[in-house]
């Protein structure tokens, strides 16, 4: 208990007013500051009873993290705290796992029992952390344990959950791609999920595990339209070119019969009394060219999908922008 000062005096307030908050100096980037000190005061902290102090350490070290600092060397210390009650710090811990669980995986693979418990967790963060730094430890060994992960995450009520999970098909079928069986049944389960958050997940790891089973996307068709102007930018894009690629295998090409089309479209929408005058002999030479050609009727999937992403166009990402651009080049007839 008399170490306690130790701590409050180096909480990252202990800077001067024109000094970066860790180490002094800034070209060093830390490695030559009094960082290794620091990392003692911090593994002392994680080493106590209490979670206050736990979590002051934690805290300090995510945000060592995101200022690009290397903090692996603290990687047995932190490890320990993975099956902390505290709720917070457990956060942290897993958050500093995913970090590094791929460059410290003999380490990460001694835990690996407190991760399987971690899945069980009633807070679905903890739940979801869990398995992110299940499938960040790249280890062969454990692909039985990540596919069962995945399946049990598969079938979580938390949505986020199960995005997680869609996250992790690719992961383990980059590590070991004779799985790819099982994780089709995964994808084709996720697939069917009714939730936006899920949706431009699952269908990222569609297209990087089995781009050709364009079966599994039939009965989901209506609904991923549907679902798209809800779902976040970066799930709009990965829709949206699985869609693109989806309708122009299964629909007719609207430019088929383009004279046709480009004669019709613009009597019908376009007419003027000037074509109405015009001789009866161009309107016999156009009613003999019709029954040559049938004239062409989008389907009505088709056209559910032009008007669902039409609005898009309005978003703010120019990736989305970009994305419905190409499905309208690609798909809509040429006076749209």
């Amino acid at each position: 208990m008399s170490a306690a000062p130790a701590y409050s005096e180096d909480k990252g307030g202990s800077a001067g007013p024109g000094e970066p908050e860790y180490g002094h100096d800034p070209a060093s980037g830390g490695i030559f500051s009094s960082d290794y000190k620091r990392h003692d005061d911090l593994k002392e902290m994680l080493d106590t009873n209490k979670d206050s102090l736990k979590l002051e350490a934690m805290k300090r070290i995510v945000a060592m993290i995101a200022r690009g600092k290397n903090a692996s060397d603290l990687f047995p210390a932190v490890v320990k705290n993975v099956a902390c009650k505290n709720i917070e710090v457990k956060k942290l811990v897993y958050v500093y796992l995913v970090r590094y669980a791929e460059e410290q995986q003999d380490l990460a693979l001694l835990s690996i029992s407190t991760f399987q418990r971690g899945l069980k967790d009633p807070n679905q963060l903890i739940r979801a952390s869990a398995l992110r730094v299940l499938s960040s430890i790249r280890v062969p060994i454990i692909v039985p344990i990540m596919m069962l992960a995945i399946k049990e995450a598969a079938s979580d009520m938390s949505p986020y959950v199960r995005k997680t999970a869609a996250h992790a098909i690719p992961k383990l079928y980059s590590l070991d791609s004779d799985q790819k069986d099982q994780l089709i049944e995964v994808i084709e389960k996720l697939l069917a999920d009714k939730t936006t958050l899920v949706a431009g997940s699952v269908v990222m790891a569609f297209e990087e595990v089995c781009p050709e089973r364009i079966d599994l996307i039939h009965k989901n068709y209506r609904k991923l339209c549907n679902l798209l102007i809800d779902v976040e930018e970066w799930g709009q894009v990965v829709i949206i070119s699985m869609l693109t690629r989806y309708a122009r295998t299964q629909f007719l090409s609207p430019t088929q019969n383009e004279s046709l089309l480009e004669e019709n479209a613009e009597k019908a929408f376009y007419g003027s009394e000037e074509d109405e005058a015009k001789g009866a002999g161009s309107e016999e030479t156009a009613a003999a060219a019709l029954p040559a050609r049938k004239p062409y009727i989008m389907d009505p999937d088709h056209r559910l999908l032009l008007r669902n992403t039409k609005p898009l166009l309005q978003s703010r990402s120019a990736a989305v922008v970009m994305a419905v651009a190409q499905l309208y080049f690609h798909l809509a007839p040429k006076v749209e």
